[in-house]
């Protein structure tokens, strides 16, 4: 369990120090420029939520196959991830270029016009950066669905020193600017993109028999499809909800917009375990069921979501007493410092039942039990972070904090939900392949 997570866990911790350092970076620029790429990233979230789904069908395929015994299938998998992942990056690509406005106008409502303007500039490299993204995500999720999780690990974190050293030479100094981040993030996630490629090289090659004939294979792509659309629409609905909760934020000022994604930055570093750990719960079950074995992939998932919690409730001790120190690396504006070590205090208090929230649905996923994660994961993210959070926030006046504690509601219904059907067996009874 920990050998498959403890690579994830270091490639997890170098995608959230990244996005860390370039918000101290940001922050050197001012106010507008943290609110500007802390806004656009969130909406990378919601674009890579696509990838994500696709990454994950990738990963719940391959593991399948490996559990089946079906290595020979691998090169077929592979080549239909891949094609999936072109034709998708390039038409969100396409999609969002065109529309640019409408998705500024949408999030930044009533925001100043220096926060627009930067959001603006910056949001056109996230853009172009989309096409190399979904390759090296799906990519490394067919590493990852190999057990090679060590291999992903390695081009993710090169790709993320990559984007640091280029963001560090590109924002600093008089010249510097948010199209200094823009252009780092495009650079790294294209090497990245190449390096994953490379590393799945020797599987692409695999089955020489085969390799005269179009590699692409529809029920792959329909096994991909199968698992991937409900991973991505429940991503894509988790992230829209965010990018709404936020919206609800920027009405609250540029201090808590700041301090929003500061305690955001800092609050995924609490996350890392559980995230390193619902990959693991994603290829492990995805084996097992793969083999036959619903027995021992039940009793894997509970393992698995027992160790997220133990990890998860120790990072968070360590954390909180450090939550105003860490605020303040951010910036010296004392206000956002304040409302961000509010917000990194109160993550802290409910990290321990993030696991049952997000570790467990990730293995359930791995089941290919994905339409049931997607209805619970929209209907609490509608119900408590949505409205609960805008009650909380706006109409009872209690502004950012509030906004939080309906997402801290969103994680408790979450985990109570997805418990219950861990309790049952109705998840363990998906057809992936034939």
């Amino acid at each position: 369990m920990w050998a498959l997570a403890g690579p994830v866990l270091v490639q997890e911790l170098a995608l959230v120090l990244t996005g860390t350092v370039v918000m101290v970076l940001a922050s050197h620029l001012g106010p507008a420029s943290v609110a500007a790429i802390g806004m656009i990233d969130a909406l990378g979230y919601l674009l890579n939520a696509v990838y994500g789904g696709l990454a994950m069908g990738a990963t719940v395929t391959v593991a399948y196959c490996l559990g089946a015994g079906r290595r020979d299938d691998l090169r077929a998998v592979g080549f239909s991830a891949l094609l999936l992942a072109l034709c998708g990056g390039a038409l969100v690509a396409t999609l969002l270029w065109f529309t640019r406005s409408a998705w500024l106008a949408l999030l930044l409502p009533g925001a100043e016009a220096s926060v627009v303007a930067q959001a603006d500039h910056y949001f056109r490299w996230l853009i172009v950066a989309g096409l190399p993204t979904s390759l090296v995500m799906v990519a490394c999720g067919a590493l990852r669905g190999m057990t090679r999780t060590d291999t992903a690990m390695r081009v993710q974190v090169a790709m993320n020193l990559l984007q640091i050293v280029l963001a560090a030479l590109f924002m600093r100094g008089a010249d510097g600017s948010v199209g200094g981040a823009g252009a780092a993030l495009l650079i790294a996630r294209s090497a990245g993109a190449v390096l994953a490629l490379l590393a799945l090289w020797p599987t692409l090659q695999r089955g020489t028999a085969h390799a005269a004939g179009w590699p692409v294979r529809n029920d792959f792509v329909r096994a991909i499809l199968r698992v991937g659309w409900p991973a991505a629409l429940e991503t894509s609905f988790f992230h829209v909800g965010k990018l709404i909760t936020q919206t609800m934020v920027v009405g609250l000022g540029t201090a808590a917009m700041a301090s929003n994604f500061v305690a955001a930055s800092v609050s995924a570093l609490l996350n890392v375990p559980g995230i390193a750990l619902g990959v693991a719960a994603t290829t492990l079950v995805g084996m097992r069921l793969g083999a036959g074995q619903l027995h021992a992939a039940q009793r894997m998932l509970r393992r698995l979501v027992c160790s997220a919690g133990w990890s998860l409730t120790a990072l968070a001790v360590v954390v909180l007493p450090l939550a105003w120190p860490l605020a303040s690396l951010f910036g010296n504006d004392a206000e956002v410092t304040r409302q961000a070590g509010w917000l990194i205090t109160l993550s802290c208090l409910f990290t321990p039942v993030w696991a049952a929230s997000f570790v467990l649905p990730a293995g359930l996923r791995g089941a290919g039990d994905t339409r049931y994660a997607l209805v619970v994961g929209t209907a609490t993210m509608w119900a408590l972070r949505i409205v609960a959070g805008y009650l909380l926030g706006i109409v009872f006046g209690l502004g950012v904090v509030g906004v939080w504690l309906g997402m801290f509601g969103d994680w408790v219904i979450r985990g109570w939900l997805f418990r219950k059907r861990l309790r049952g067996s109705a998840w363990t009874r998906h057809r992936l392949l034939d």
